[in-house]
């Protein structure tokens, strides 16, 4: 993977708000902290721009969080003036920020977009206000809009919104109302998540304690198949299992993820993939800055996959791109046969109609698609 293209992950941790369903390596807003957390993003970015910046193309950039824009903009645009000092950014290279509506205000978008930031996506989860507040959102209906439409005013001509499903009591034409608003907007991408219940989460003490349930499997298949059969309608490509696109705006950094390829990580809770070596950065934010200060690097933990270990990984993040894996590329990325070492698993779910080989390609069936993660794992 040494001639791979790298994405740069840059993680923001701060939020006006935890939702009670998020385990995502947030925490609440320190306004004294944020330069010095910005200094020390900047130490990190020098460190490894060393290491890798001679012989990596960055070919996608993202800023996730977190929120990252409860930075200030002229953060944010020094974020990533520092990774145009320091990497070799390809020209057309694609550049994320994600945001919440409520977060940001017409003036900060336009300052991003014309600092460099060519993507936005949008944390909307819902258009329903009783599932907002279910969702523990700081936002309402309102704010979704004005967010979006400011984005469009500000220039930005990429955008993503994310929606969320299988939400307590969420009925059918409940779902299809949010994905017709959604789709309203006119966005370039869409994210549509089944909601699961993380460990550690507010969410996970609720439904514990019998405060908080599911709906049931069957429901929840059925809020699926609606999506992939709205948005399909609408024109919109379903490329990975719960993602669909414009044609050619696919989420470039989010491809890197799913091929399994290079992938470097900075600040705090920052996980990287590189050349087969997967190493992670301390979660709390002022350990992170203690950390670069000290050392410039912040990991806290480093393993290097084991062949196998990293082929099923490759494997199980590839099938979720419905184009499948590429068996020719797998061979020569792992220098193995690819039938000596799955043919008899592949035969067994191709018997069960869950996967497909066409050409050069293994991918889930549309059967194998509503049980992916059951498929996933036979790999693993």
């Amino acid at each position: 993977m040494k001639n791979y293209p790298l994405g740069l992950y840059i993680h923001i941790p701060y939020c006006i708000h935890k939702c009670g369903y998020c385990d995502f390596n947030s925490h609440p807003i320190k306004y004294d902290e944020m330069d010095k957390y910005v200094d020390a993003l900047m130490l990190e970015m020098s460190h490894y721009a060393k290491i890798y910046s001679s012989n990596k193309i960055i070919r996608t950039i993202f800023l996730g969080g977190g929120t990252p824009t409860t930075l200030a903009a002229y953060q944010l645009e020094r974020i990533l003036k520092e990774c145009h000092k320091k990497f070799n950014i390809e020209s057309s290279a694609e550049i994320t920020i994600e945001a919440n509506p409520a977060t940001i205000d017409l003036e900060q978008l336009k300052s991003i977009r014309q600092a460099g930031y060519n993507r936005i996506s949008i944390g909307v989860q819902s258009f329903d206000k009783k599932e907002l507040k279910l969702l523990d959102r700081a936002h309402g209906p309102t704010e979704i809009h004005s967010t979006v439409d400011r984005a469009r005013e500000a220039g930005f001509d990429n955008l993503s919104l994310d929606l969320m499903f299988a939400v307590p009591n969420q009925s059918l034409s409940n779902w299809e109302n949010n994905l017709r608003q959604a789709l309203d907007k006119n966005p370039e991408h869409l994210s549509t998540y089944n909601l699961t219940i993380e460990q550690g989460t507010a969410f996970a003490k609720l439904q514990a304690n019998g405060k908080l349930t599911m709906p049931d499997d069957e429901h929840q298949l059925e809020l699926y198949k609606r999506t992939i059969e709205l948005l399909t309608n609408k024109g919109f490509h379903h490329y990975e299992i719960s993602n669909f696109a414009r044609p050619e705006k696919q989420s470039k950094h989010n491809i890197t993820y799913w091929k399994n390829t290079n992938t470097l990580g900075l600040g705090a809770g920052a996980s990287s993939y590189m050349n087969g070596t997967r190493f992670k950065n301390v979660n709390l934010p002022a350990h992170y800055i203690r950390h670069i200060i000290d050392k410039q690097t912040a990991v806290e933990h480093s393993e290097t996959l084991e062949p196998r270990q990293a082929m099923g990984e490759t494997i199980m993040l590839g099938l979720r791109l419905l184009k499948g894996i590429n068996i020719d590329e797998f061979e020569k990325r792992f220098h193995i046969s690819f039938k000596n070492i799955f043919g008899n698993i592949i035969s067994t779910l191709k018997e069960q109609e869950l996967v497909t080989v066409e050409g050069d390609y293994l991918r889930l069936s549309k059967k194998g698609l509503f049980l992916a993660d059951s498929v996933i794992l036979e790999f693993i």
